[in-house]
């Protein structure tokens, strides 16, 4: 009889946790909903109140979340292939080791936000909002920031092969032991940027800012500094370049 009843309570707790598990991922969206490996696949929820909402591991292929307020929300581990996130809100939310694929921030604002280790291929962050973001050890496979504000984000060992930085404002960021062979930072304002002991193969730095920036232990064989501001740039071999040097350090 004991037995029977103990029975009846594990399968009863476990109809309920089952039964709880489908339940969450029919919730509407709302702010701190838990949506935990669920699929949101091709739906339209642009403009929704999911702040703070818990999306570790959710599908969000194909669908649109465009103008969504997503602020301190989880999407550690998320599938964002197709994703759209134009002009969505979201300041410290947490993308690390997410799957980005052809995804959509334009727009966005992403202050503070993590995206740490995260694989990001040919997605869009143009005249995004990315200030004291983290990508540290990102692989980037075609990334547009053109536009961007990028102040005192980290790049740290990121892979930015070729990515596109054309015009941002990257103030104080860091892009040290990164790998942006070939990346174009044309017209950038990188003052006090540090890219020490980065790989920048063939990068294009044209009539950027590098004023107070630091290149030191840096590769830069086939670089382009046409008309970059080189004013108090700490060089390749902790040479200071001269004030008022420009495309080359004095």
């Amino acid at each position: 009889m004991k037995k029977s009843v103990k029975f009846s309570f594990i399968f009863g707790s476990l109809f309920f946790v089952s039964f709880s598990l489908q339940a969450k991922c029919s919730d509407e969206a709302r702010a701190g909903v838990n949506w935990t490996g669920c699929d949101k696949s091709n739906l339209d929820l642009s403009g929704v109140n999911l702040q703070s909402a818990v999306l570790r591991r959710v599908n969000f292929s194909n669908s649109n979340l465009s103008k969504a307020r997503l602020q301190a929300a989880d999407l550690t581990f998320a599938n964002l292939e197709n994703t759209k996130f134009i002009a969505a809100r979201m300041e410290q939310a947490r993308l690390n080791n997410s799957k980005i694929i052809n995804a959509d921030f334009s727009q966005a604002v992403l202050e503070e936000a993590r995206f740490s280790r995260a694989t990001i291929k040919q997605a869009n962050f143009t005249a995004s909002r990315l200030n004291k973001t983290d990508f540290y050890e990102v692989k980037v496979e075609d990334g547009v920031f053109e536009n961007a504000q990028l102040e005192k984000a980290n790049f740290s060992r990121a892979n930015l092969v070729s990515a596109n930085f054309k015009n941002v404002s990257a103030k104080d960021a860091i892009f040290s032991q990164a790998n942006l062979e070939g990346a174009k930072f044309n017209g950038a304002n990188l003052k006090a940027a540090k890219f020490v002991e980065a790989s920048l193969l063939s990068a294009q730095f044209n009539k950027s800012n590098l004023s107070q920036a630091s290149i030191q232990g840096a590769e830069i064989d086939g670089a382009n500094f046409d008309g970059a501001n080189l004013s108090s740039t700490i060089w390749v071999k902790y040479k200071r370049c001269r004030n008022g040097s420009v495309g080359f350090c004095k």
